[in-house]
């Protein structure tokens, strides 16, 4: 386990259904792995999910990739983003820290990041302005309390106490129209 993989909040009854899966249609793609120095043992490039799955359907081994040699910091977080990102969505909070920590680590614009994942510019520029927002709302986006879309239109608005406000109404709005 990797633990600087983007992906912190793992759905136990996601688990479970790809557990069942891979009981009934065995492994469909083998995960990823590389030896780290620093724990002197073999963690996951890509593949948590399925490693999960695997223990909990009982399964005593599990098809891997082992990646020898050099890998890049930054060519595994891209990994992990690319993995994350093209399967089951990343929350949106974890999707904006791992886009920001990619940048951070390679000195990427917005644009440049989005090249390198094939993402939209405009998903990356959404998702990175979640990261302004006060850290309550951040934890309400990471709960689910708050829809990523709304605390993004939310995101450009510059006065705390309305914002803190319309994210109240945003929230009510969002139980209202359910």
């Amino acid at each position: 386990v990797d633990p600087a993989q983007p992906r912190i909040k793992f759905d136990d009854a996601e688990i479970e259904r790809l557990a069942l899966s891979i009981r009934e249609k065995g492994q469909l793609q083998p995960i990823r792995v590389r030896w780290n120095e620093q724990f002197e043992k073999w963690i996951i490039i890509v593949g948590e999910r399925r490693f999960r799955a695997t223990q909990v359907a009982g399964l005593s081994s599990i098809q891997c990739f082992f990646h020898e040699g050099a890998i890049s910091e930054s060519e595994v977080r891209a990994q992990q983003l690319i993995e994350n990102l093209l399967r089951e969505d990343l929350r949106p909070m974890e999707e904006a820290r791992a886009l920001a920590a990619l940048m951070d680590l390679n000195q990427w614009n917005g644009k440049q990041v989005a090249e390198s994942l094939r993402l939209s510019p405009s998903r990356v520029s959404r998702s990175l302005a979640l990261l302004d927002l006060p850290e309550a709302m951040q934890q309400q986006i990471d709960s689910g309390g708050l829809g990523k879309t709304a605390a993004y239109e939310l995101s450009k608005l510059r006065d705390e106490p309305t914002l803190i406000k319309f994210a109240a109404d945003a929230k009510l709005q969002e139980v209202t129209s359910r």
